[in-house]
């Protein structure tokens, strides 16, 4: 387990910087270009996979590894609305107030939470959000708990699992009608 790079202990529902690595340049040394990648040598990243320091909020953790989803401000469109990652549930929209505003990520930015995009990390990979250059730091921030459902629901629908959903919230509605059958009786 590599040693973080955060002030503080790593929180679920917290935003920080992942550096997920470059690909292995087929020349020398590294490159955040897929085409001039080597997709064979698997001790670096290959194309598909997530690269370049990217901000990221923490569903999970266990023992100095973390479950991330990534937040990119590439909004993903498809021809039909319904096929959209966002109408589909597994890309969620951030608030604005989710970030706090640095150089890097201006207040007022359009983001999305990738659930398809989830990935298990060491803590080392994290860092906290710098101002700017030479600024510091601005202490890790929770994205709101409502936001924080939705993210969690999108990594359910991108793994498959759409249908527990449903089943939860239909056991919600149908505890919520026993207990107003039961308010009634009483």
């Amino acid at each position: 387990m590599a040693r973080t790079h955060i002030q503080g202990n790593v929180k679920i529902g917290h935003l920080y910087d992942c550096i997920f690595g470059e690909f292995k340049s087929t020349g020398q040394g590294t490159t955040t270009d897929k085409n001039q990648a080597d997709e064979y040598n698997y001790n670096h990243r290959i194309p598909n996979e997530m690269i370049k320091k990217r901000l990221v909020v923490v569903v999970g953790k266990h023992k100095g590894q973390y479950i991330v989803v990534p937040i990119s401000a590439t909004k993903e469109e498809a021809k039909r609305v319904e096929k959209e990652p966002e109408y589909q549930g597994f890309h969620v929209k951030l608030l604005n107030t989710d970030i706090p505003a640095t150089e890097r990520y201006p207040y007022g930015v359009e983001r999305w939470a990738k659930c398809n995009l989830i990935s298990t990390i060491d803590g080392g990979r994290l860092r906290d959000l710098p101002l700017g250059q030479g600024k510091g730091f601005v202490a890790a921030q929770k994205v709101s708990d409502a936001t924080l459902r939705k993210i969690r629901e999108g990594v359910i629908i991108a793994i498959g699992m759409r249908d527990i959903l449903v089943t939860a919230q239909d056991n919600t509605d149908s505890n919520s009608a026993n207990d107003t059958i039961d308010a009634t009786v009483k």
